[in-house]
């Protein structure tokens, strides 16, 4: 199976990589560990073949199942466990949840910057990476109906354009004298 799914990938065919991976997951469920190095290779191509086809939602729960996999198996500051952590962490901020990215984005870079040194060009960009998240989820809390409006028409490759927020409508219509 895994040189059936390394040359579905080398091929470009990436319908059928998510088709060997998942076949392979359920097959691997109940027989192999969570730590095992199949199954973690598994979760690994399937959330970066998913993100790529852009299933992020899937995509982010592999990606959670490999970190978690990595965990029990490395050091915490172990370097291969930052990198998996940083891919999981941007696969949970394209999936939209940004509360979870920007804590897997930090923890990546406290790793790295233990790791490869604060100079190093991933340790650089997991910090404008971490500035982004803090920023997103700043907005987030804040108010998350303007949050999602700006993400979807970013992710379109649209200008922002605020319309009123459904709820606010509601409750300006309760108030108002007939």
């Amino acid at each position: 199976m895994l040189q059936k799914m390394e040359k579905a990938r080398i091929d470009a065919n990436y319908n059928e990589v998510v088709k060997i991976c998942r076949e392979c997951v359920e097959k691997q469920e109940n027989v192999l560990a969570d730590t095992h190095i199949y199954q973690l290779r598994m979760w690994s191509t399937l959330s970066e073949v998913l993100s790529y086809l852009q299933f992020f939602e899937e995509a982010a729960i592999y990606a959670r199942k490999m970190v978690d996999g990595y965990a029990k198996l490395y050091n915490p500051n172990n370097a291969q466990l930052g990198m998996a952590i940083m891919r999981a962490g941007v696969t949970h901020w394209q999936a939209g949840h940004i509360e979870v990215a920007h804590g897997m984005i930090c923890k990546a870079y406290a790793i790295l910057l233990v790791t490869h040194g604060p100079t190093h060009p991933i340790a650089k960009d997991l910090e404008a990476m971490r500035t982004q998240t803090e920023m997103e989820l700043r907005m987030f809390k804040q108010n998350e109906y303007i949050y999602h409006t700006m993400r979807e028409a970013a992710l379109k490759n649209q200008p922002m354009q605020m319309m009123p927020e459904p709820v606010e409508e509601g409750i300006k219509s309760l108030f108002r004298k007939k």
